[in-house]
């Protein structure tokens, strides 16, 4: 039989301390200066992009419901109902959009919560 031979563990050596390297005080911090408002501009435009498209699923389902609710109204339509009547798409749709400006309001705000927040950092940044 073979005798495991065990190897010897490489000795542990402290870790390097990070340091941010001189080029990106140098380089990166000008240009985030000198486009912030473009980036600004990039993030609040991304950030309602995804709005949109989170929300889309939802108009198609309100669409759908309208549609729905449209077709009944056809088929059984009485001249005098007790019920409040119903909302039609337009009233439907302007909540909707309602709705959508202040999820996006919301999302605006985070987004300028999160740049004053990054700001705060580089602004701390000693060169």
């Amino acid at each position: 039989m073979r005798r495991r031979i065990r190897k010897k563990a490489p000795a542990h050596k402290p870790p390097l301390p990070v340091t941010e390297p001189e080029i990106i005080e140098k380089e990166i911090m000008p240009f985030v200066l000198r486009h912030e408002d473009e980036i600004i501009t990039y993030i609040r435009d991304k950030a309602i992009k995804e709005t949109m498209k989170s929300l889309a699923p939802l108009l198609e389902k309100l669409e759908e419901a309208v549609k729905q609710q449209e077709i009944p109204q056809v088929q059984t339509a009485t001249p005098a109902q007790a019920d409040p009547p119903m909302m039609n798409y337009e009233e439907q749709l302007k909540r909707l959009q309602e709705a959508s400006t202040a999820k996006v309001k919301e999302k605006e705000l985070k987004i300028m919560d999160r740049m004053n927040k990054l700001s705060a950092r580089f602004g701390n940044i000693r060169p």
